[in-house]
């Protein structure tokens, strides 16, 4: 939301310069001060919505038992290997007597972070693989971050057509015309996309609404294209006092993990399109006269 401020500030000014000095703005700045005047207003209502989705997070952590964390975690998101395991070491301790608030709160700060595009998630997800150990820190986070993803889509489909349209025009109107070849497989597109770095997971939740995705497709799509970065996380906080550095979260062991991991993932998508390949190749029989 910052960025989408800063740079609405910027043409603003440059065009109020231009008033200034005399020279009559031309056509593409007036159609662009239009358009950040109604990215200005989506900029407030959406500052308003995260202003009220920050309360209830902060109001939840209040209501912790005991709650001695807040001051403890000041620095979160850790910004070193030495935070993070100490800050792990914390939310351990204090869960064995107050798991479910600590899920829950976790649940809800992930869920906020993620519709509005705050970074920190990695943070969140290894803590849930040292809370919960693999199998279930990897359903928790796959269905959370899911949950935020359609959120921001929510979001972005009420406010975000003016402010996307302003800040990303060229990249927006390249997605446009590649989900336009691909209407008839966006699934798998949505799932090829969440594998690789192409395009920033908040441009794709940002834009997929505005170019059109299906939210089934987009929810399939991040369920499964997400598994195996959520896997390599989980699987790293579940193994947190090992690490000696940051980088070991992305080895190579645990990347041919992750592969594995998406491959399996793509497997349902690939067999449906060999099925449907199939059935048109197929030739009809004629019945014989």
């Amino acid at each position: 939301m910052s960025v989408y401020a800063e740079a609405a500030t910027v043409k603003l000014d440059q065009i109020r310069r231009e008033s200034l000095s005399g020279r009559h703005p031309d056509p593409s700045s007036s159609a662009a001060f239009r358009i950040w005047k109604e990215a200005k207003r989506s900029l407030c209502l959406g500052v308003g919505l995260l202003v009220v989705f920050g309360a209830v997070v902060f109001f939840c952590f209040l209501s912790l038992p005991e709650a001695q964390l807040s001051g403890k975690l000041s620095t979160f998101p850790p910004r070193s290997l030495e935070q993070l395991v100490y800050q792990r070491d914390l939310v351990v301790q204090y869960s064995e007597k107050h798991l479910a608030g600590v899920l829950s709160c976790l649940c809800l700060l992930y869920i906020f972070m993620q519709t509005f595009a705050i970074p920190g998630t990695l943070t969140l997800s290894l803590m849930a693989g040292a809370l919960l150990g693999v199998p279930k820190g990897l359903a928790l986070v796959s269905a959370i971050s899911t949950v935020g993803s359609c959120n921001c889509y929510g979001v972005s489909l009420l406010l975000g057509t003016q402010l996307a349209g302003a800040i990303w025009p060229a990249r927006l109107g390249h997605f446009r015309k590649e989900v336009d070849k691909r209407r008839t497989d966006l699934l798998s597109y949505i799932i090829f996309l969440r594998l690789t770095p192409i395009l920033p997971n908040t441009f794709i939740n940002v834009a997929s609404p505005i170019v059109n995705v299906p939210l089934s497709s987009f929810a399939i799509g991040t369920v499964l294209g997400c598994i195996p970065n959520n896997f390599l996380a989980v699987n790293a906080g579940s193994k947190l006092k090992e690490l000696r550095s940051l980088n070991e979260l992305y080895d190579v062991k645990l990347m041919t993990i992750g592969a594995a991991v998406g491959v399996v993932a793509m497997l349902p998508i690939w067999l449906r399109r060999q099925d449907t390949s199939d059935t048109a190749g197929a030739a009809p029989i004629e019945k014989d006269s």
